[in-house]
């Protein structure tokens, strides 16, 4: 058998979330190799010293640690859903909203879910502030999803930018899930992340994997 790539993921990670959503759309296989992020396996560390989720180690020894570069890595070998046409052709409003939702939204949400771990040194304020400072973002996404009337954000179907935000919109509602589901205002962020969460793609992505070892049998994913 053909040595494959190794992905070190972490299951309830975004970023790794998305990362692996393109690896299953875009059918690479590669070797899955679950972690705990209180306890980063030094196989990782010693090819990723910054020890975060995803990291993608290619047959030729190269390393991708961000998840935007495992997304475009995949798509760049088999990108049968039209992922990056999805992309280019919305490339102004993709790279608004991504850059909104990988610092602003992310800088929230982080907040908002993990309240107490932050500090003053850390800018953090009442949960709720946050929680409203990121739904001020949803407003743009709830305006653009009317307009275009579109179960998606731009046709019938996942593109670029709708799986590479909607992992943290889901952080986001299980933050505080009856809020979302009963007072959120923005009723089609709604009914588009419960879509997303339903979405057999995702709930591939999403079975669970005993944490990785060494001498482990291998685990293959994208494929299966």
């Amino acid at each position: 058998m053909n040595k494959k790539p190794i992905l070190y993921s972490f299951r309830r990670c975004p970023y790794a979330m998305r990362a692996r959503i393109f690896i299953k759309l875009c059918r690479i296989e590669v070797q899955l190799r679950e972690v705990i992020l209180r306890d980063i396996p030094q196989e990782m560390r010693d090819i990723s010293p910054k020890a975060t989720v995803p990291v993608l180690q290619l047959n030729d020894g190269t390393i991708l640690e961000e998840s935007l570069d495992i997304m475009n890595w995949a798509v760049n070998i088999n990108d049968q859903f039209n992922l990056k046409k999805s992309k280019n052709d919305n490339i102004e409003i993709h790279n608004k909203v991504l850059n909104m939702f990988d610092n602003n939204f992310k800088f929230h949400l982080d907040r908002y879910k993990y309240n107490t771990r932050y500090d003053a040194s850390d800018g953090i304020q009442a949960k709720e502030i946050h929680r409203d400072e990121a739904l001020k973002i949803l407003y743009i996404l709830e305006n653009h999803l009317d307009k275009n009337n579109t179960i998606w954000l731009f046709n019938d179907t996942p593109s670029f930018l709708d799986i590479a935000i909607l992992p943290f919109i889901r952080q986001y509602r299980i933050a505080d899930i009856k809020w979302f589901d009963d007072e959120m205002p923005c009723k089609k962020v709604h009914s588009w992340v419960i879509r997303f969460s339903e979405w057999d793609i995702f709930n591939q992505i999403m079975i669970k994997n005993k944490p990785w070892k060494n001498n482990d049998s291998p685990v293959y994913f994208g494929l299966n």
